[in-house]
């Protein structure tokens, strides 16, 4: 698009005139499949439970511990919310990038992980309590190790040619990391612990952020060059700050809220068509979630 500019250095984003605050480009594969109908929790809202908060700004809210609470059934419960329904949409992006007959089997296995994720968010909803949390946040546990294995075979078999899907073999090893950071929560909650350390939190987010500008510059169009470049440019530099094991984390969280900034509007331009990409809002959305929950935890970590 011509009538565009980016400038890292400023931190700013122009569409059509429209000055946007990012650090680096969201993420998403943007096909139609995406528009059919996806699995809904109508139940109570989960911001009525004690402790934690709801988040809009987007398609879906995002669901928070109440900042400054240690409580460890209040931090399950965000957690559950929150990974579950991550974890739910990571199964649809599987299934949707594994077309085709010969990927059947595959597909059937994402379709049985949505399932089973669609299921667990559903009972995230019931009450939780000190005399429960602890044996639910064992079964959203073991159901995520079992797509972590999931996740790293397919990454393997994409890697060694045996699988011929859309999923690029980052993308599946991006999804397990962050199962596996959801797993070491909940096992850290169920003991009553909910502190996070400043290192580990800025090493893990600024990999998953720095991977998300990595995605966007294969998903824009060709004709975006300039886009495509400045988006590797957002890579590199979350690709420092995770390098450097910083122990500040102003750094990070400055470039964490301004590409959230960034996928808000980007949501609208997307849907707009000013920004010519093969991006989906729905995927825009999922890591505008993912760029909230890590501004959480940067602010908690110690």
């Amino acid at each position: 698009m011509t009538d565009q500019t980016f400038s890292i250095s400023r931190r700013r984003f122009h569409i059509g005139g429209t000055s946007l605050l990012a650090t680096g480009l969201t993420a998403g594969f943007g096909l139609s499949a995406m528009a059919q109908k996806q699995p809904q929790v109508a139940t109570q809202s989960p911001a009525a439970k004690a402790n934690v908060v709801s988040k809009g700004g987007g398609t879906k809210p995002t669901y928070l511990p109440d900042p400054g609470s240690n409580d460890p059934v209040a931090h399950s419960i965000a957690e559950n919310l929150f990974w579950n329904d991550q974890l739910m949409e990571h199964a649809v992006f599987f299934g949707i990038l594994m077309p085709g007959p010969e990927l059947a089997a595959h597909r059937a296995q994402a379709e049985g992980f949505k399932a089973t994720f669609t299921k667990q968010l559903e009972q995230s909803q019931k009450p939780l309590d000190k005399g429960n949390f602890v044996a639910f946040n064992r079964t959203s546990i073991d159901q995520a190790k079992k797509f972590v294995d999931f996740k790293h075979k397919m990454r393997d078999a994409q890697t060694g040619g045996k699988l011929k899907s859309l999923v690029w073999p980052t993308f599946f090893d991006h999804t397990a990391r962050e199962a596996e950071h959801f797993i070491a929560r909940l096992e850290q909650f169920s003991r009553g612990d909910v502190s996070l350390g400043q290192q580990d939190t800025i090493v893990f987010w600024s990999a998953i952020m720095g991977e998300h500008a990595d995605f966007i510059a294969h998903l824009l169009d060709p004709a975006e060059l300039e886009l495509v470049k400045k988006a590797m440019a957002a890579s590199e530099d979350f690709r420092k700050l995770h390098d450097q094991r910083p122990t500040e984390k102003e750094a990070a969280s400055r470039a964490v809220d301004e590409i959230i900034d960034f996928k808000v509007a980007a949501e609208k331009g997307i849907q707009t068509g000013q920004i010519k990409s093969i991006i989906h809002p729905t995927l825009a959305d999922h890591v505008r979630r993912e760029a909230l929950k890590a501004a959480d935890e940067l602010a908690r970590a110690t």
